[in-house]
């Protein structure tokens, strides 16, 4: 494919993505989609002048599966996985680029290529990646630290043309595969809400004082339902105020608002994964998408998953069954699927959009 090509592939993937945005405010014309196109393609044009690399220049890659019979190691470090087991030689080596398409744009990400190798055994599907990356950014509970990641990227529907790879489109659906450093640490799917990390966990000798409104919240159920009392007394609602009990407690002081209390927490009580850890299967979070920000959790968690770190190098399997009863899943039913890649580096403040990324790339399996 030549850069012209490419540039007007682009151009055409982001306009694509960029009209889920136009269609809800009903702003949408030909005229509009003709001038976005154009301004997209020029500053692509402009980006390749100034020497900026831009995504979709490196050619896509090609993955074959290795087929297997037995089961599938899920742990990087498997031997299986190694130079000495059935997978030697078999990764492909797959150059990553800037997220240079959508704001915050990031030209220089830590990530320069990832090493890919898969297999399947013809009921389950598995992809492992490895890179390079001298720090190891698991912990995120200050606001200034942030999380090493790594995604994988496929079209909810197989068949026909490819999605874009900006996290689909406005009815284009992609489901996205994500892995975080920080749910890996805490045995997500494993240890639950006993193994999140908290404030106390970075801050060791913090205390909250007797008059912390922490400690009169309810028991993180949220009902909103008062118990039976007759009027001018709250004993019947006293009685089941669970951890806020004052006298239940060996001190009128809060060593940690999370793990050691786990009172009051919304997003635990409105059934959020971010904060409730019991929903979660692995370290790897199931998602889709149709565009920029429309990322969302789904209500079903299909992949496992886990990562290592060893020697500056982050190594981390994911693996799914080739077909599920969940509508939002890719299913592998043929022989081949698209498949994009994105990497975080906490370190270097990678968040959101701000990573390395591939355009699709083809796994056969």
């Amino acid at each position: 494919m030549t850069l012209s090509q490419t540039l007007l592939q682009n151009a055409n993937h982001v306009l694509s993505s960029k009209q889920i945005y136009l269609s809800v405010f009903n702003l949408e014309s030909e005229e509009m989609k003709v001038k976005s196109k154009s301004k997209i393609a020029v500053a692509l044009v402009c980006a390749a002048a100034l020497g900026m690399s831009v995504v979709g220049n490196a050619s896509a890659a090609v993955i074959e599966a290795l087929k297997i019979t037995g089961d599938i190691p899920s742990d990087p470090g498997n031997a299986f996985w190694s130079n000495y087991g059935p997978t030697k030689g078999k990764h492909v080596t797959v150059t990553m680029d800037p997220q240079m398409i959508t704001n915050p744009m990031w030209p220089n990400p830590s990530t320069k290529w990832v090493n890919v190798k898969a297999a399947t055994n013809g009921k389950q599907i598995a992809v492992r990646l490895e890179w390079s990356d001298p720090t190891r950014n698991d912990i995120m509970v200050r606001s200034q630290q942030y999380k090493d990641q790594a995604a994988l990227m496929f079209p909810v529907n197989q068949a026909g043309e490819e999605p874009p790879f900006t996290m689909g489109g406005d009815g284009e659906r992609v489901n996205i595969w994500q892995w975080k450093a920080t749910w890996n640490k805490e045995a997500a799917g494993a240890a639950g809400n006993a193994g999140m990390q908290d404030v106390e966990d970075q801050y060791t000798n913090m205390a909250m004082g007797s008059g912390s409104y922490y400690m009169f919240e309810p028991d993180g159920k949220l009902s909103g339902l008062d118990t039976a009392h007759e009027s001018g007394t709250k004993e019947a609602s006293r009685a089941n105020r669970g951890a806020g009990d004052l006298s239940k407690r060996s001190t009128h002081v809060d060593f940690g608002m999370g793990k050691n209390e786990g009172v009051y927490n919304p997003g635990r009580a409105t059934g959020n994964i971010m904060s409730d850890a019991s929903m979660r299967v692995s370290a790897v979070e199931d998602l889709n998408a149709e565009g920029f920000s429309t990322l969302t959790t789904q209500a079903h968690q299909d992949v496992q998953g886990q990562g290592t770190w060893a020697n500056n190098r982050w190594a981390v399997v994911f693996v799914r069954d080739l077909k599920t009863s969940d509508e939002n899943d890719t299913q592998f039913t043929g022989t081949k699927a698209p498949m994009a890649i994105a990497i975080w580096n906490g370190q270097n403040k990678e968040r959101n959009g701000q990573k390395a990324v591939t355009q699709w790339n083809e796994l056969q399996y």
